[in-house]
């Protein structure tokens, strides 16, 4: 019989994962991110790890992403603050960035039940205790189920800030080759955003979801009828490489308008594979690194981004941690540029 057991982790040994080069002759704006990184208490952002794949195995694909939160962890550590950050944050610098660790789902590489379900609802405490303190959490995946535990976590720490008033309206703009709205009689990798409005319908919330890099061979027609029926916003991959970036600008700038809150959830298979090949399932077009990190400076810009993740990086199929590397870069777009609007 499978064991199920779902963990949370943070000890001194994760910390060890912050290291890197040291600059004895450099001056003191010769910081890297490993300097910075402390357990987090209450700092700007928490980065939280969500070590499970058994929704890539319930969806049928090539498990491996568990492994991959300390891996990116491990490549942003070595990044270098960029120069505006350190102009701004001056001597505050020890207040950006706190480590939550992560949440690991064992299941012993069968499929297993409840053991998603219950790791996305303590990843989802995770998610609201930061958002309740007034930092942006920011989920390193682990299979795209991590979308589901994003979105409520995000969601329930707003309904308990809000129960006097209207709820706030969230936007979820998603980089994806993929919807992630099928139907299943369980939750998988392919089935969050189908989940997420389900959950806001039964609470008379609206749905609003923009995917971004769509691919029309990675998505059956049932899946794109289901995308009509939700209202969701479909840029397709095609889009992103043919359309002018001003029209797409404007699309995605149109979609924050009318939310107030957004959730940033980066599926790391909106890529190519020849840029990250690992991934839980590669692409074999998808969209340019040059236009995912212009779209998510953009989407930062807007300063209602109070939730992000990154997923489906999946170090066993990787190559010289290229793919690590990407999600490093992306992740520490969007750190900056959240702290250079907050």
């Amino acid at each position: 019989m499978t064991k199920i057991s779902t963990t949370v982790s943070h000890t001194a040994a994760d910390m060890m994962l912050w290291t890197g080069r040291a600059e004895p002759f450099e001056t003191a704006r010769a910081r890297y991110w490993y300097q910075l990184a402390k357990p987090y208490e209450d700092q700007n952002i928490g980065l939280i790890g969500f070590a499970c794949d058994q929704g890539v195995r319930r969806n049928q694909g090539r498990v491996g992403a568990r492994a991959a939160p300390p891996l990116i962890r491990r490549a942003f550590a070595t990044l270098p603050v960029i120069a505006p950050l350190q102009t701004c944050y001056d001597n505050q610098l020890a207040t950006l960035l706190g480590d939550a660790g992560d949440i690991y789902c064992h299941d012993d590489d069968d499929f297993a039940t409840n053991i998603l379900e219950q790791a996305q609802l303590k990843y989802a405490d995770k998610v609201s205790a930061i958002v309740k303190k007034g930092g942006l959490p920011i989920g390193l995946g682990g299979g795209h189920a991590i979308a589901y535990g994003s979105f409520l976590g995000l969601w329930q720490a707003l309904k308990n800030k809000s129960e006097a008033n209207a709820p706030p309206t969230i936007g979820i703009i998603n980089f994806d080759a993929h919807l992630d709205i099928r139907q299943s009689d369980v939750a998988t990798s392919g089935t969050p955003f189908r989940q997420i409005a389900e959950h806001l319908d039964a609470h008379g919330q609206p749905f609003h979801y923009c995917c971004i890099g769509v691919s029309r061979f990675s998505n059956t027609a049932a899946l794109f009828d289901r995308a009509e029926q939700l209202g969701v916003q479909v840029i397709s991959d095609e889009d992103c490489q043919q359309q002018p970036w001003d029209t797409l600008a404007e699309q995605v700038k149109s979609f924050v308008d009318k939310v107030d809150i957004v959730y940033l959830t980066i599926d790391m298979d909106c890529l190519p594979s020849s840029v990250v090949p690992g991934v839980s399932a590669p692409a074999a077009f998808g969209i340019d690194l040059r236009f995912v990190e212009r779209m998510v400076k953009t989407i930062m810009a807007t300063g209602k981004v109070k939730m992000a993740d990154i997923a489906e990086i999946n170090p066993t199929f990787d190559i010289d941690a290229r793919s690590c590397k990407v999600a490093a870069r992306l992740l520490a777009t969007i750190i900056e540029q959240h702290l250079l609007v907050v």
